[in-house]
């Protein structure tokens, strides 16, 4: 008998938590609302309605804006509701390619303060300190209290553990950093993978507001997919799903930075292009990257160079990255059916002759039925969409929005 009394608690608290995030999500997605409509929504009878939302006004979650501004009804016009956006705020960081961009935002996403710091090579222990460093200095200018912190990173995430199992790029494997910048900064931490994000930030906020089934691929110093279907982002038993840059390609031979031969990164990233760009430099005098690397090593920063002048040499081996990448795109279409695939990252400022070939490849090899359909756009702003993305998963962990 007192084991169902127990049960009965239970089960009553967590009734009330779940119409109260019912109530809160409706609000959310709507500029203002009444009391009525958002029973008419939910389902909830007025009474319940009234409570809960009495008891989010005190948790300063949402305000009372006034009436309701109606002209053909008679009597008293019904107090609408606002979600409060100032409530708390959120500490997002992004780990991008050649920096560290964290944002202090509301709890609409909408960024408050940004300060970011270059990576200078930084991995290891020495990148974790900087992080520290860019979350201290953001506490210090939050004016609301913190929701929590939430962070985009390159590598294989357990995101529910907040543990970084392996970043080869950034010098990481089993990285607790949720738990250590928990136990720092005292509030709850948010790790996740920056693609995955990605893939939420375009589906809640971005280009593919709504859509359920959609691929975001980012490509810059490595490569990665996140991936939604039926609205919901595929992890993987093993938290690898969307490791889009290992996937072995047979005309491909070079070792990967993961130990591997053969894996799509070595030439679709900036590392592999970089490689393949420094071979034709030191074997083919009459290319304008010879001319350029002078001797030396090539850059990212004279790949474009080259490119934009029309060197022959290097469009052939953008046009070869975009080939791949295309090759790629057709299996995870064939595979996945999405709505939309968004390519992003920085090596999508490649520009039309990079994205061209892409979709020339796609068109060329894919079944016209299944990859016709899918609409493949470019969106350079991969920092801004991981951001999007770093802070819709906060919302959802801590307020279920």
């Amino acid at each position: 008998m007192l084991q169902a009394n127990r049960f009965s608690k239970v089960t009553a608290t967590h009734l009330k938590q779940h119409n109260e995030t019912l109530i809160l999500r409706e609000i959310y997605a709507h500029k203002s609302i009444s009391r009525v409509k958002l029973a008419q929504l939910t389902g909830l009878s007025r009474p319940s309605v009234t409570e809960l939302t009495q008891g989010l006004i005190k948790k300063g979650l949402i305000n009372e804006v006034g009436p309701e501004r109606v002209t053909d009804k008679v009597g008293k016009r019904p107090t609408l509701l606002a979600f409060n956006p100032d409530a708390s705020q959120i500490i997002a960081i992004v780990i991008g390619d050649t920096q560290i961009t964290g944002s202090l935002l509301n709890l609409r996403v909408k960024v408050i303060e940004e300060k970011s710091l270059p990576m200078d090579g930084a991995i290891g222990e020495v990148l974790v300190s900087k992080i520290f460093t860019l979350v201290d200095a953001l506490a210090r200018r939050a004016t609301q209290p913190l929701l929590g912190i939430s962070v985009g990173t390159p590598g294989i995430v357990d995101s529910i553990a907040g543990i970084i199992h392996l970043a080869t790029n950034l010098g990481w494997r089993d990285l607790p950093l949720a738990d250590r910048l928990s136990d720092h900064f005292r509030m709850n931490v948010y790790v996740g993978n920056d693609s995955n994000l990605a893939v939420v930030g375009e589906h809640r906020f971005g280009l593919a507001r709504d859509i359920r089934d959609l691929i975001v691929v980012k490509i810059g110093t490595g490569m990665g997919a996140g991936i939604l279907t039926d609205g919901n982002v595929v992890h993987g038993s093993t938290h690898g799903a969307g490791e889009l840059g290992h996937i072995p390609f047979p005309p491909l031979n070079d070792v990967c930075i993961c130990g591997q031969r053969g894996c799509l990164e070595t030439l679709v990233s900036w590392w592999g292009l970089r490689r393949y760009a420094q071979r034709i430099a030191d074997e083919h005098p009459d290319s304008l990257l010879h001319q350029l690397a002078d001797g030396g090593e090539v850059s990212v920063g004279m790949l474009h160079e080259a490119l934009s002048q029309g060197d022959p040499w290097m469009i052939d081996l953008v046009k070869e990255a975009a080939k791949f990448l295309g090759l790629a795109l057709i299996v995870m279409i064939h595979l996945l059916n999405p709505t939309k695939i968004i390519l992003t990252g920085s090596m999508v400022q490649l520009g039309e002759i990079f994205l061209k070939q892409v979709q020339q490849t796609v068109d060329a090899h894919g079944i016209a039925g299944i990859v016709n359909p899918t609409e493949i756009i470019a969106n350079a702003l991969d920092d801004k969409t991981i951001l999007l993305g770093a802070g819709a998963r906060l919302l959802e962990m801590e307020l279920g929005l």
